[in-house]
């Protein structure tokens, strides 16, 4: 089965909530289409903006097979499979690779702090449950474990393993890592905050929960930073910024939801326990919102 590379801005998809509680699809489905209709480049779903960690995993499967067969090969599209038990990621990257995803995105979820032999060994037993190319997933800051690049320097010999969403706020490492792998594993932008030099050297794509929201916005920034626009790219990045400022500050799935409503297009939720936005936040995004657009 032909795959398709995980490149541009990935939309980091919320996860519409219904009333019930339950995934609306309905909703996810006109979501996509939408930010498709704004020029993005790929999806994922389950990253950390779609509550990887608060949904279970028969409802991770049948996302996936709904939102593939919707998707329809127009983009490329990734899924998290992070989980608490290596088990669980095994059976999550099998399905998605019988199931429409071109690549898996891994996140070392934990309560007990793994060391590093067993950061190895779950990475290693989940790569080798199927051939789909592996991203892994290093966000310190929620998931409590820092994927140093000697760490993956490590990991890069799993044959499949072939990049790393990085939100841990050190730029170095989106070029420390592909120096120290050959090349093998490429640094994908995972701070909105910090886009611009990644950007515009070697970041394949940009994984951002910002494009719930305003995926125009995001679109134009990428590509005048890869037509090697520095000037747009930095215009487009200081336009962005307030909006990625307060995902950084309140959190991203929140923001993300919470724009959503300002603009119309509620997506319900996130997941309790996860609440949206109170009243001053919400009014914070609002502005960013009317000043991205005006």
């Amino acid at each position: 089965m032909a795959r398709m590379n995980i490149e541009g801005v990935s939309l980091f998809s919320v996860t519409p909530i219904a009333s019930d509680g339950s995934i609306d699809f309905s909703r996810w489905k006109k979501h996509l289409d939408e930010a498709l209709a704004a020029g993005i480049h790929s999806l994922t779903l389950f990253g950390s903006t779609g509550a990887n960690g608060y949904f279970t995993e028969a409802e991770k499967m049948q996302a996936l097979e709904e939102m593939a067969r919707h998707v329809d090969g127009r983009i490329s599209i990734m899924t998290g499979i992070g989980a608490m038990t290596t088990a669980e990621s095994v059976r999550l990257s099998r399905h998605a690779a019988d199931h429409g995803a071109d690549a898996v995105l891994v996140v070392p979820l934990n309560y007990w702090g793994p060391t590093e032999r067993e950061i190895l060994t779950h990475y290693e037993t989940v790569a080798a449950a199927s051939d789909l190319p592996v991203w892994l997933y290093n966000n310190p800051g929620l998931a409590g474990i820092d994927l140093t690049p000697a760490i993956v320097q490590k990991l890069a010999a799993i044959p499949n393993v072939v990049g790393m969403k990085d939100s841990s706020g050190d730029l170095s490492r989106a070029f420390m890592v592909p120096k120290l792998t050959g090349g093998k594993v490429k640094v994908g932008i995972g701070q909105d905050t910090l886009i611009l030099e990644p950007a515009l050297a070697i970041a394949p794509a940009w994984f951002t929960g910002l494009a719930n929201i305003c995926p125009a916005a995001c679109v134009a920034y990428w590509n005048a930073a890869k037509a090697g626009d520095v000037a747009g790219a930095y215009a487009a990045g200081m336009k962005l910024f307030p909006l990625s400022e307060l995902g950084g500050r309140y959190g991203i799935i929140r923001v993300a939801h919470t724009g959503m409503d300002l603009l119309g297009k509620p997506a319900g939720g996130p997941r309790p326990p996860i609440l949206g936005l109170e009243p001053d936040a919400a009014a914070e995004v609002k502005a960013a919102l009317d000043a991205l657009a005006a």
